[in-house]
């Protein structure tokens, strides 16, 4: 790899970071901070035309229980999120249904018109093993 393709990608914004546990089969939302969802419209280390790249890891010592990601964009509804649906993803590696065990999964989203909101959720399968899961959002400069 090109030492220029290093430096592009160091152009590459932290849109957030947020980590959650989870132990119960239920659906937990990540938390960005306030809003607890990411308003790419109010980001200010977001352009128009960036590319959003999705990191989610999670990491538990059991190996009973799935989980599966949820990425989600939504629009505006007055300065607050809408309804939200399933974004449209490609994934680098990995996959929504992480499976057993620890899991990286890396998605890049795109970016629909009038959808600025992403909301990040995870969903455990049971009530067996503990998972620490973090999700870390980037804008992705488009000339990279």
């Amino acid at each position: 790899m090109s030492s220029t393709v290093r430096w592009d990608m160091a152009a590459a914004e932290l849109l957030g970071s947020a980590k959650v546990t989870i132990s119960t089969a239920t659906t937990t939302s990540f938390d960005f901070g306030t809003p607890d969802d990411i308003n790419l419209a109010a980001a200010a280390n977001y352009d128009p035309g960036d590319r959003i790249l999705v990191v989610l890891s999670a990491s538990t010592a059991g190996t009973t229980d799935s989980l599966t990601w949820v990425i989600q964009d939504a629009p505006d509804s007055s300065g607050s999120i809408g309804t939200p649906a399933a974004a449209v993803t490609s994934f680098v590696t990995g996959a929504l249904a992480a499976g057993t065990g620890d899991d990286r999964t890396v998605a890049a989203v795109q970016i629909q018109p009038g959808r600025p909101w992403l909301r990040l959720r995870v969903t455990s399968g049971g009530a067996t093993d503990t998972f620490v899961c973090h999700a870390t959002v980037l804008a992705v400069p488009s000339n990279v």
